[in-house]
């Protein structure tokens, strides 16, 4: 059963990097047979576009970020003004916190149990595991090949 739906709004965004929602998966067990257990999505609020990758450890979210944040400003020649996550850890550490200051843009927490803050990124994880977990059922394939299924949803 899912809530009802969120009343407030997210402003506007008028390009793509305006905004980017990041949210963590996991974890998920068993591993995928890349020894995955965790799913970091990142997706642009302005054009919809989504980034999944795979992780093995929590720790490892910022050095993905890192690599992910170069590929998409490279990509779209322009820098994130604005990331919005959820409270948890792995968002709320002073290596983000220094991320967002030498790169200039806001650093956006939602508050503790409010999901609906960072719905954009809680909505395409619910979609992109609901389409994982269709794919996944109707291959017959063992339970290590999720991640496969999460990449295909994507």
């Amino acid at each position: 059963m899912t809530h009802l739906p969120f009343k407030g709004h997210f402003s506007k965004t008028t390009e793509p990097l305006d905004c980017l929602h990041m949210d963590l998966v996991g974890p998920i067990s068993p591993s995928s047979i890349s020894g995955h257990h965790y799913i970091l999505n990142i997706i642009d609020q302005h054009t919809s576009y989504k980034i999944t990758c795979f992780l093995k450890n929590k720790s490892d979210t910022y050095e993905e970020f890192l690599k992910q944040q170069k590929l998409i400003e490279n990509t779209q020649q322009q820098k994130i003004k604005k990331l919005v996550t959820d409270g948890g850890g792995e968002f709320i550490n002073q290596q983000f916190k220094d991320l967002a200051e030498q790169h200039g843009f806001t650093h956006i927490i939602a508050p503790p149990y409010t999901p609906e803050h960072n719905g954009i990124a809680e909505r395409a994880n619910r979609t992109i595991l609901d389409k994982a977990l269709c794919l996944f059922l109707s291959s017959c394939l063992v339970n290590q090949y999720w991640a496969e299924a999460v990449n295909t949803a994507t």
